[in-house]
């Protein structure tokens, strides 16, 4: 196991400070991430978790947690790594008396065989030690259980990578928040009359039908960390490879992303 020096830990502070910032500033859950998550999970509908006791590592605002426990989750607990943070996930959950939401590091976790089903949807590619954080909530599964990971693609985001990744590594992500917010407005604008155009990836045309404040908030997203991976297929395999699992499916999502769904041994 890996110890984090003072540097590393200076560094993952800051992005839990900066993600945290923005899930205060876009704090709301919309009917669209409904949809969303739809996306993320497949081929899963929601009617798979009913029933079903989950984890949501890296809960963010919540929104993850939300479908499955309208869709009849027998329980959940969802967490996140900063108390700003979990506090939005606790208002936007607190319909929902069967969901315990706490504040926690994911490589803190220490549940075995707990679980029937941990998702982790856009947290494994920001993290210092994404492998370390994959062997914590494999071993939060119960046997049988379902492990279900969504994370950045390299494949299909290849102009992404050459021409705007550089300006968040280099820029954004050294600035403060606030100031990363306000270059994220021109950038949705751009991003906004971009969409309008004809186009044949299925992503491009989806956005179409967000709201502005909604894809402000996703450039916004893509602006502020300091860790960002963007993962071919068999690097998104051997985030589990020698672990207890059994893969189910690897789905290029939206031509963008990778979803994971694997089963524990």
């Amino acid at each position: 196991m890996l110890s984090s020096t003072p540097a590393q830990r200076r560094k993952e502070k800051d992005l839990e400070a900066r993600f945290s910032y923005a899930w205060t500033v876009y704090n709301e859950i919309i009917p669209i991430h409904r949809k969303q998550f739809l996306g993320w999970i497949t081929p899963l509908e929601l009617s798979f978790f009913k029933g079903k006791s989950f984890l949501d590592a890296g809960c963010g605002i919540g929104r993850n947690s939300r479908w499955p426990l309208e869709a009849g989750a027998s329980s959940a607990h969802a967490f996140d790594c900063a108390e700003a943070t979990v506090e939005v996930a606790r208002q936007n959950l607190r319909a929902f008396p069967n969901c315990a939401v706490d504040c926690r590091s994911i490589y803190d976790l220490d549940s075995k065989d707990e679980y029937d089903v941990v998702i982790s949807i856009g947290v494994i590619h920001h993290l210092r030690d994404p492998r370390r954080a994959v062997r914590n909530l494999v071993a939060a599964l119960k046997p049988g259980g379902t492990l279900l990971l969504w994370v950045y693609a390299r494949e299909g985001n290849e102009t992404y990578l050459r021409f705007v990744n550089p300006l968040r590594s280099f820029v954004t992500s050294r600035i403060p928040p606030w100031l990363a917010r306000a270059l994220a407005k021109p950038l949705t604008l751009l991003l906004k009359l971009y969409v309008l155009l004809p186009h044949r990836q299925e992503y491009l045309r989806l956005l179409r039908e967000r709201s502005f404040r909604h894809i402000e908030a996703m450039v916004f997203d893509q602006l502020l960390p300091n860790v960002s991976n963007y993962w071919r297929r068999q690097e998104v395999l051997d985030l589990v490879s020698g672990l207890p699992v059994r893969v189910l499916h690897m789905t290029h999502t939206h031509g963008m992303s990778w979803t994971l769904i694997a089963e524990k041994s």
